[in-house]
């Protein structure tokens, strides 16, 4: 009796030692879950999705390098983007100021064409769009089409403007453009001379009318960079004429559309009549067949372009670039 008393007390301790064991690995687990679902809420209430994408498209963007920095220029973090455009970055403080650039790695060292957004960090908002230079794209950049007919006959180079500054996402279109930005001056009559500006100043007559001329990079550098500063854009123009074909081919391959004076169909520029500058006296020969277009993507023997009179349009390369020598080299970039 003794004995059987003794087993049964201590089998009894033995199933109060094993229940007790299953208790404690019980709370272990359980605590050790919660902490875990809580690390996962604090890791995704403090997650920042970068999303980058094409100006104007908005095709997501791979391969580009991604910078989060503090609102004192340090670098938090670094990372890739992905085949989705995406970029992901932890740990983000609620309602401080941060700021991400984006861009080619190589260009971080030039300091050259990145993107640059500031913003604050809420939980409630955790993605953030960044749209930036489409470089090294697949496709041709998506340029808008604008065409510069019927409004503007001789409208091609201001008509180009407007297409490479909607495709930044400026608000403006090319009357707009034309009537309030365009440098211009009419033509006048004296002692059997027409005299008119110079197309490397002013454009000679208006746009809007059949016998408007035509105007050089300057200007519409002019008229690009008066809007951006009135509109406060983060943008600007620049008058690359005098680029060489492999200089323009780099612009583009940085997600960069190039505006580029060539001739209506490629041929050699016809030269026929002028006028005599107004001031100098100088007597400033007529192309009678200069135009202007958006050049959006240099491939092996083609280029592609955004035709002001025709849309999307695929070219001979060499044709194309010796037409844009043969006409003075004249070419714009906004960034």
């Amino acid at each position: 009796m003794l004995n059987f008393n003794c087993e049964l007390k201590g089998g009894v301790y033995k199933i109060k030692k094993y229940v007790l064991f299953c208790v404690i690995v019980i709370l272990i687990l359980l605590l050790g879950a919660c902490s875990f679902e809580k690390g996962l809420g604090v890791e995704d209430t403090n997650k920042l999705t970068v999303l980058t994408v094409e100006y104007s498209s908005g095709a997501p963007l791979s391969e580009l390098y991604v910078v989060l920095l503090n609102d004192d220029e340090r670098i938090i973090d670094e990372t890739m983007s992905d085949t989705d455009g995406k970029a992901t970055f932890y740990n983000l403080q609620v309602n401080k100021t941060y700021k991400v650039q984006v861009g080619k790695y190589e260009n971080f060292q030039t300091k050259s064409f990145i993107t640059e957004k500031e913003f604050n960090f809420k939980p409630s908002n955790p993605n953030l769009l960044v749209q930036t230079y489409a470089a090294d794209h697949n496709q041709g950049l998506a340029i808008p089409v604008h065409l510069q007919e019927p409004e503007l006959p001789n409208g091609c180079e201001i008509t180009a403007l407007t297409a490479v500054l909607n495709y930044y996402g400026a608000k403006t279109d090319k009357l707009e453009m034309t009537q309030k930005y365009l440098p211009k001056k009419p033509f006048e009559y004296r002692g059997n001379q027409n005299y008119g500006p110079d197309p490397n100043i002013e454009y000679g007559g208006n746009p809007t009318e059949l016998t408007g001329t035509y105007v050089f990079a300057e200007p519409i550098v002019k008229a690009a960079n008066s809007f951006i500063s009135e509109e406060k854009l983060d943008i600007q123009a620049k008058n690359i004429s005098g680029s060489t074909i492999e200089e323009i081919t780099e612009y583009v391959r940085q997600g960069i559309p190039v505006i580029t004076w060539v001739t209506l169909d490629l041929s050699k520029p016809r030269i026929k009549g002028g006028w005599r500058i107004t001031g100098s006296g100088e007597y400033h020969q007529m192309f009678q067949n200069l135009h202007t277009m958006v050049l959006v993507a240099v491939r092996n023997d083609t280029v592609e372009v955004m035709d002001p009179l025709k849309g999307i349009k695929n070219l001979d390369k060499s044709t194309f670039f010796k037409s844009y020598k043969e006409s003075g080299e004249q070419a714009v970039i906004v960034y």
